[in-house]
């Protein structure tokens, strides 16, 4: 009974060869499989990797590009602006000197100082009217006409700019300039030569002459500072206008 069995297990051997030569086969196909999609797969990200690469290269150039056209441009920007410089430099003086022609600016200056007061005779004069002995709006504007006909060249009463358009007229006991009632004294402050300015004044016939009659008092300083403050007003213009900008 032993030697029988042997010979059946010798019997089952070959089919059990047989089937470990199949499985063999087909797990090497299975690897080379696996080993051909892995080939293929690398193939196809590289391929990608490569692509990607490329793309990322033409963009860098084109930025390249543009940053040399902007850098090209801010070149030509600074170019214009250091050529266009002196001329800019001309137009902001000019527009300066404007201001300052129109009182719009502070300035100073050597020149004088004009103290205008009240009589004293007010009081002590009789059959005259005491108006007469105070200073009026007629008083103040003589000096600053004399003083702008000797070349000052700014002006101001009581610390108010006058320009072109100021107005200095009576209002009661007070004068009204630039819409600003001030009082006495009056200091008239103008900047230009002393010495001419003065002279303006004091010349026989002149103002201080037209004054003294009545005992207005009048004191000249001569200064080698004065300080005098911008025009603070507005100014509206309704009727006015310039032709060019005409449509």
């Amino acid at each position: 009974m032993t030697v029988r069995r042997r010979r059946r297990r010798h019997k089952g051997l070959p089919f059990v060869t047989i089937i470990c030569i199949v499985l063999g086969v087909t797990i090497g196909i299975q690897a080379k499989s696996v080993k051909l999609q892995k080939s293929v797969y690398t193939i196809d990200r590289v391929s990608e990797l490569s692509s990607q690469l490329t793309s990322l290269q033409n963009e860098n150039n084109n930025l390249k590009e543009q940053l040399n056209a902007s850098m090209k441009k801010v070149s030509e920007y600074e170019a214009t602006i250091a050529e266009g410089s002196d001329a800019l430099q001309s137009i902001m003086k000019s527009m300066e000197e404007m201001r300052m022609e129109a009182g719009r600016t502070a300035v100073t200056g050597r020149g004088i100082t004009v103290t205008l007061n009240d009589s004293k005779k007010a009081t002590t004069t009789e059959g005259v009217e005491q108006s007469a002995f105070l200073v009026h709006a007629e008083d103040i504007l003589s000096v600053v006409n004399e003083l702008f006909s000797a070349g000052a060249e700014a002006i101001s009463i009581n610390g108010q700019r006058f320009v072109a358009n100021s107005s200095v007229r009576c209002a009661g006991s007070v004068v009204n300039v630039n819409g600003v009632k001030i009082a006495a004294p009056f200091v008239i402050s103008a900047i230009g030569d002393p010495d001419i300015l003065e002279a303006a004044l004091t010349f026989p016939g002149g103002v201080v002459d037209s004054l003294r009659p009545w005992g207005i008092e009048l004191e000249i300083k001569k200064n080698e500072k004065i300080d005098i403050a911008p025009y603070s007003g507005t100014n509206s213009f309704k009727e006015a206008h310039i032709p060019e900008l005409e449509g």
